[in-house]
């Protein structure tokens, strides 16, 4: 059922399968991109190059622009204050370098990124499974449930639960086709980690004693290690703990200490080791990126969010856990038990990032949903009960990343004052004044907007902004609420000296604070949604100091004053 202890082997038609099926996905992921660019073409709208998790998109894209004006010291856009640059997102980084070095835009680049690195992990993911299986059935089921798989969130939309919604609908990195669609991290990270498995499960078997060197596998796992841990640190966290845990076990089992999967699991240790100590003194002695990491928190939903964002799939693999519990086999099953065990504990460890934690969590579900399949299910069901078992399965985990594409697309195509509240589009006229920043003001000016705008301009003309962003604002719950007291005409003059802001955006979403909207409510909850509404004349926009430099129809951009 298994491959031999060498490399898998693929065949070519087994090849073309899977290059024909990927690119089939990935290309599914880019249709509601170039349908939001097509429908606002012409419009009073401007598609901001994000459908999904837009607020993150739009710092990615800013991390892009920093590398493509050429730096490679990473300085935190959306925050007044001056701090030291760090050698952090340095995976964005580089796409900006490469982007300036191609002539493609920050935006672009993001997106062909993303296809890149979604193929990469589709490729990835059957690379795995034909490491694990020699025979074709289960290759392609692992891969196909690794896909497509997704939850029940649907299911419980439909009940009228959709706040918050359940994993499969609000966790991207979790699900590979979910991922593929929000960022180009994400699917490189689970890309790396189903190469990192295929390698371990490999050298791990019964039989297996070569030590690791250059030409079979111990450089490409230290590799893999490193970018990994380069590309999202918080996904390397749990194959180092699995990897302990796993030695463990192997000691107890055999009563022996396991020397030779000692040597391979140090090339994960040792490429960690030294990344992982630079991001701990990064937090611990940058002041910046130490408050960036306090207000950086996503926790984990409850557990039975867990299990409906799992679940068909989580139901289907219990006999594969159950065997794997039981006969605790060394082929296989030892390795990805300890990883299951270790990778759900660790999903509510003291850390403020326990959702990055399930990044590649579903490559354990699945193996364990087709280890059942094949020795349970398919035992008690034959012909066409198991091909409409099968059918059904497939069938009830897709309409989760049906929903995840297409919803936030829907909003741009039938709903633009939605898409606005979502940073989905931007009007027209604060499109056109971000060109104009981009086009004569330097990116070290620091400009005052209302955070719905202000999320754009670090990612679009490169310039820094007061606040814009619950996480990459420094002090943010303290800055925003700056901002909305500035634009209601208090705290003007403290606001302007104390950050030394160049420029002020006036226009229909700082208009909108004036009436009485408040920004803040909606992004930390709290507060009063509703504020009373103030003078247009009271407005800070329109006090001394303020020089106006440009109009857009609704929209003027204000330069400050040297005092």
């Amino acid at each position: 059922m298994r491959a031999t202890s060498g490399e898998p082997l693929v065949s070519s038609q087994e090849r073309g399968w899977v290059i024909l099926i990927s690119g089939i996905l990935v290309t599914l992921t880019l249709v509601p991109y170039a349908l939001a660019y097509w429908v606002t073409e012409g419009t009073q709208w401007q598609f901001m190059g994000i459908l999904t998790n837009t607020l993150d998109g739009a710092s990615y894209l800013a991390k892009i622009g920093q590398g493509y004006r050429g730096d490679w010291l990473f300085h935190i856009p959306f925050t007044p204050e001056q701090h030291n640059g760090a050698a952090a997102f340095l995976f964005y980084l580089a796409l900006g370098h490469l982007a300036r070095l191609t002539g493609l835009s920050p935006v672009l680049m993001f997106h062909l990124a993303r296809m890149v690195f979604s193929f990469f992990m589709l490729l990835s993911i059957y690379q795995l499974g034909a490491t694990v299986w020699s025979k074709t059935r289960p290759r392609r089921l692992f891969f196909g449930l690794c896909a497509l798989g997704s939850g029940l969130g649907w299911l419980v939309m439909l009940f009228g639960v959709r706040n918050p919604l359940p994993p499969d609908l609000n966790v991207p990195e979790a699900f590979p086709l979910y991922s593929a669609y929000i960022n180009p991290h994400f699917p490189f990270a689970i890309g790396l980690l189903a190469l990192m498995m295929s390698v371990l499960i490999r050298v791990f078997r019964p039989g297996f004693d070569q030590q690791p060197d250059w030409f079979n596998g111990g450089f490409a796992l230290l590799l893999m290690t490193v970018a990994l841990t380069i590309v999202l640190p918080q996904a390397v966290v749990v194959p180092v703990v699995t990897l302990a845990a796993y030695l463990v076990a192997r000691a107890i089992k055999t009563r022996r200490f396991p020397f030779h999967e000692l040597r391979w699991s140090l090339l994960v240790w040792i490429g960690v080791v030294p990344f992982a100590s630079y991001y701990l003194a990064l937090i611990r002695y940058n002041w910046a990126f130490a408050i960036w990491n306090e207000q950086n928190v996503t926790l984990s939903p409850p557990v039975w969010h867990w299990l409906i964002g799992y679940g068909l799939l989580l139901v289907t693999a219990i006999p594969g856990i159950h065997r794997a519990v039981t006969m605790f086999e060394q082929d296989g099953d030892q390795l990805m038990l300890t990883w299951l065990i270790v990778g759900a504990l660790m999903l509510y460890a003291p850390f403020n990032m326990q959702r990055r934690l399930s990044v590649g969590l579903i490559l354990v579900i699945v193996y364990f949903a087709v280890r059942a399949l094949e020795d349970f299910w398919f035992e008690r069901l034959k012909g066409m009960r198991r091909k409409a078992a099968l059918l059904a399965l497939y069938v009830l985990i897709l309409p989760s990343n049906v929903i995840a594409l297409a919803l936030p697309a829907g909003m741009v195509l039938g709903e633009p004052e939605r898409a606005v509240d979502a940073h989905q589009l931007l009007s027209r006229d604060y499109w056109n004044a971000i060109l104009w920043l981009h086009d004569r003001v330097p990116p070290d000016a620091l400009v005052l907007a209302s955070p719905d705008v202000a999320i754009f301009i670090p990612a679009w003309s490169g310039q820094r902004v007061v606040y814009a962003h619950p996480f990459e604002t420094l002090n943010a719950v303290d800055r925003c609420g700056e901002v909305i007291r500035w634009y209601r005409g208090e705290e003007c003059d403290e606001l302007l000296a104390d950050y030394d802001v160049d420029y002020v955006i006036f226009g229909p979403q700082e208009a909108a604070i004036l009436d009485g909207r408040n920004p803040c409510v909606s992004l930390y909850g709290g507060g009063d949604a509703e504020l009373p509404p103030v003078s247009g004349d009271e407005s800070c926009a329109w006090r001394a100091g303020l020089a106006q430099v440009a109009e857009f129809g609704s929209v003027a951009i204000y330069e400050v004053e040297p005092r």
